[in-house]
């Protein structure tokens, strides 16, 4: 994948050393890291080493693609982003999470994310339709997606769902 960029912002295909960068963004958001991990009987316990290991199965997972998003101005690692060409079990591209630490958040730079990608799913991959999912709890996510012109693609969702998902037409 080639280095994309915006008018704030360069995406590039995450490498090891982005790692602990890319943790401390993760970490800012202690609620989300909660939800989602937890190891050796601690809820929302994650660390370098767990990250590591998640970043090489995405690394062998084909057609996932795990960026760092840089502050051009300074070359800061802000935040970090994925998504896969194809999901197995339906077809569709995925985009799997846009992250800005919680320092840098507040400034449109997901926004700015997610516009460049869009741009280059269109041009690059021709994509028509892109898939995402979000934990039901997770309101501010769930929120972003909808600003961005993600719609429920199931708007009956279960009560007790722990996901929703959603679609855009690009």
């Amino acid at each position: 994948m080639d280095v994309l960029e915006s008018q704030r912002l360069r995406l590039r295909p995450a490498e090891p050393d982005d790692l602990p960068n890319l943790l401390a963004a993760y970490l800012s958001y202690p609620d989300l890291v909660a939800q989602n991990e937890g190891s050796r009987g601690e809820a929302g316990y994650y660390d370098l080493a767990m990250m590591q290991r998640d970043w090489q199965i995405a690394q062998i997972t084909p057609g996932r693609h795990t960026l760092a998003i840089d502050l051009k101005a300074t070359g800061k690692t802000v935040g970090m982003a994925d998504f896969l060409e194809e999901k197995s079990d339906d077809g569709f591209p995925w985009l799997g999470q846009i992250l800005i630490h919680r320092a840098s958040a507040g400034q449109g730079l997901g926004a700015e994310t997610y516009q460049r990608l869009e741009k280059y799913f269109r041009q690059e991959y021709g994509w028509q339709r892109l898939r995402a999912s979000v934990r039901t709890s997770n309101m501010q996510g769930l929120a972003f997606l909808r600003r961005m012109g993600f719609e429920l693609i199931l708007p009956e969702q279960e009560p007790d769902a722990e996901f929703v998902i959603l679609e855009q037409q690009l």
